[in-house]
């Protein structure tokens, strides 16, 4: 994964990304810690961690007695992550390699928005299950069906307007779409191994302009699409976006977290 494009789109776009981490990223960072707090003291392991919105709330709540890792390939996101945590010694952010990480065993597994990057999503994740002891919880968060149509959507509308070619999904695409509703999360976690698993929709409106939503976009891995195109033309779909998203003041972000436990 190390020097993916993946990595690469959020190393690039960070600054962009830490500028909705408070109107996005944290408020379901913070709602996937609620609704399965880890205990005082307990170990937790945040994969594809980003700038810190579910490892901050997780070290909060195991206070310093506990430990939280972090991990992240972005650089960038780790930085602004540092920056927000400075007051949180027990939490530690990584720039490392989810499929390689390895540690004594967690108390808690959690990977919000992270799993479908993964070069293999079954198998990294039964992996990183296989670092949390027994009887452990591993959390998961995923875009629920729809979840990001508000405004990413438009853009490959945008896009093939422009350049007359549709955008073939990328392969985290593809993987998403398998885990995007409660009940297909819920399965996914259970053919894992996971067991007694729950899933929980998580809703949050954030408030949205044209030019807000097209930062949006370039903090997140959708700047991918644009990365063969020249300078004119990613004007001229920004152009056509930035029309597209005129009446558009709301990103109705819809998200899905999977809970259970590690047998």
């Amino acid at each position: 994964m190390t020097g993916s494009p993946t990595t690469a789109a959020f190393n690039e776009g960070g600054n962009l990304f830490a500028a909705w981490t408070p109107l996005l990223w944290d408020p379901i960072g913070a709602a996937t810690v609620d609704l399965a707090p880890p205990r005082p003291g307990e170990r937790v392991l945040d994969v594809c961690c980003g700038t810190g919105s579910s490892a901050i709330p997780a070290a909060r709540a195991v206070g310093p007695r506990g430990t939280v890792d972090a991990i992240d390939l972005s650089t960038a996101l780790l930085d602004h992550g540092r920056r927000r945590a400075a007051d949180l010694p027990w939490l530690h952010f990584h720039e490392a390699d989810a499929t390689r990480w390895t540690a004594d065993p967690y108390d808690r597994l959690q990977c919000v928005f992270g799993v479908f990057f993964l070069p293999d999503m079954d198998a990294d994740t039964r992996r990183l299950v296989g670092l949390v002891r027994p009887g452990g919880t591993v959390v998961i968060t995923t875009w629920r069906e729809g979840g990001v149509q508000d405004v990413v959507g438009p853009f490959y509308q945008a896009i093939t307007d422009v350049t007359g070619v549709t955008t073939a999904p990328r392969s985290s695409h593809h993987a998403a779409a398998r885990v995007d509703r409660e009940d297909k999360l819920a399965a996914w976690l259970t053919g894992l191994g996971v067991t007694d698993v729950e899933a929980h929709a998580v809703d949050h409106d954030a408030p949205v302009t044209p030019a807000t939503a097209w930062e949006f976009l370039l903090g997140s891995a959708a700047r991918m699409a644009l990365a063969d195109k020249d300078g004119e033309t990613v004007n001229a779909i920004r152009s056509r976006y930035l029309d597209l998203m005129a009446t558009t003041t709301v990103f109705r972000a819809r998200a899905v977290v999977g809970i259970g436990t590690r047998p």
